[in-house]
């Protein structure tokens, strides 16, 4: 720590993965396989924020963030093709990132949050993001968004909140995403007595914009906002509107929060920003505070 408010944080670890081949898959005599990684993390982190109440706060925080993956044995990649193939050298993998969110009070614990966070992913080995949905969504739906495969993928993982659509959206190893939405303690604001209830006094409504993308390469404006998707059989080819401004995908909506049996609990409802409130929402069940 610098002082109470700035640090330097540093990271290290061993990662162990093991592949095991099911009886009914193609490969299954292939023998089980596994990897070793090498881990490094560093990060600058800022938070001045102050916490009132469950979910609200004021001030800013934010990181940025490096990670240096080094695998040591192993070698999923070529596995398919010579599996006593040792891992040929230099198999790095980099991921970087940030992460800011700011907090404006706008009266008592009336709030004003935003987030903005990207990561990029590089090497020879790399992490895909799949954009779309909500952290700790407890019935996650699945877009099919067809995944880049001469892309050599290690991990992978949610990129969220992006609400008004299903998981993988987009996909990619590269993301960026904006969440900006309004939290008002109902009760709490309101009345000026003690509340005993914790479902009365953490009960809060918002309303949201989220906005984000997620690419490969480079990032293309060019017909970029459209799904295409191609009948094997028939070779029709069929083209849906996903976004509202050329890679970019925009979803907005209204949710609740409280707390229920000790458990902060959330639920949204959320329209892509391709129409206003056109067609049914899509709902979003979980747990867990801010982003």
């Amino acid at each position: 720590p610098f002082d109470q408010v700035r640090s330097i944080r540093i990271q290290t670890g061993i990662r162990t993965d093991r592949m095991v081949f099911l009886a009914i898959d193609p490969f299954k005599r292939v023998p089980d396989l596994k990897e070793n990684w090498a881990l490094l993390r560093l990060e600058y982190v800022h938070d001045n924020t102050i916490n009132p109440a469950i979910n609200i706060w004021n001030g800013t925080r934010f990181k940025i963030y490096g990670d240096l993956n080094g695998q040591i044995s192993g070698n999923y990649g070529d596995v398919f093709n010579n599996p006593n193939n040792p891992p040929p050298k230099g198999r790095f993998m980099y991921n970087m990132g940030i992460d800011a969110r700011h907090y404006v009070k706008i009266y008592r614990n009336f709030i004003w949050a935003t987030r903005f966070s990207a990561d990029l992913s590089w090497g020879s080995r790399k992490l895909i993001y799949y954009l779309g949905g909500t952290d700790n969504w407890l019935n996650p739906k699945i877009h099919q968004t067809p995944v880049n495969t001469n892309e050599n993928y290690a991990f992978q993982t949610l990129a969220v909140n992006m609400r008004g659509y299903k998981q993988n959206i987009k996909n990619g190893n590269n993301v960026m995403l904006l969440n900006t939405e309004l939290r008002l303690p109902v009760f709490a604001t309101f009345i000026d007595k003690p509340i005993n209830s914790a479902f009365l006094r953490n009960f809060q409504t918002t309303t949201f914009i989220d906005i984000g993308t997620a690419w490969n390469q480079k990032l293309s404006f060019k017909d970029a906002n459209y799904a295409i998707y191609t009948d094997p059989s028939s070779g029709v080819t069929t083209k849906i509107k996903q976004g509202f401004l050329g890679p970019f995908v925009g979803g907005y909506g209204f949710g609740a929060r409280t707390t229920i049996a000790g458990y902060f609990l959330r639920v949204d409802a959320g329209w892509p920003a391709v129409a206003f409130f056109r067609g049914s929402p899509i709902w979003y069940f979980g747990l867990g505070v801010d982003f």
